[in-house]
């Protein structure tokens, strides 16, 4: 019977070990990973970002407010081939309105609301101003 106790308290032990040591890799990698976002989910997301990161306050679905419409924007980065993820992340110039009182506009919307989010939240602005545009032309 003690033999039974010990061999207990000895698996106990060792699991204790095993847990402390799950532990300490998930501290060490941070939170895990989740799988990919479906589609639906992006353009939820991105709509919600559009909004909260203050896109739209200059850019409507449609029609022009202070800047071109998302319609309008999409438009000119399919025409051109562009990547709307890589200006949103300040790696490449601005294609659809590029006067310098515009791009300064835009720089700074971009360095103050869009510089701390990650490139699944700015990926998810994009398939958002993506299905938009589909929208559009249906």
């Amino acid at each position: 019977m003690m033999r039974l106790f010990i061999f207990f308290i000895a698996i106990l032990v060792l699991n204790s070990c095993n847990a402390d040591k799950k532990t300490e890799k998930n501290d060490k990698k941070g939170a895990p990973e989740r799988p990919e976002l479906s589609h639906d989910s992006k353009i939820f997301l991105g709509n919600r970002l559009f909004s909260e990161k203050t896109c739209i306050t200059c850019h409507a679905v449609n029609s022009k407010k202070i800047g071109p419409s998302v319609v309008d924007i999409m438009h000119v980065y399919k025409k051109n081939n562009a990547d709307i993820v890589a200006f949103l992340k300040g790696n490449s110039k601005p294609i659809v309105d590029s006067t310098a009182s515009q791009v300064a506009i835009m720089q700074t919307n971009i360095d103050g609301f869009l510089k701390k989010i990650t490139d699944e939240e700015l990926n998810a602005i994009a398939t958002y101003m993506i299905h938009v545009d589909e929208l559009s032309n249906k």
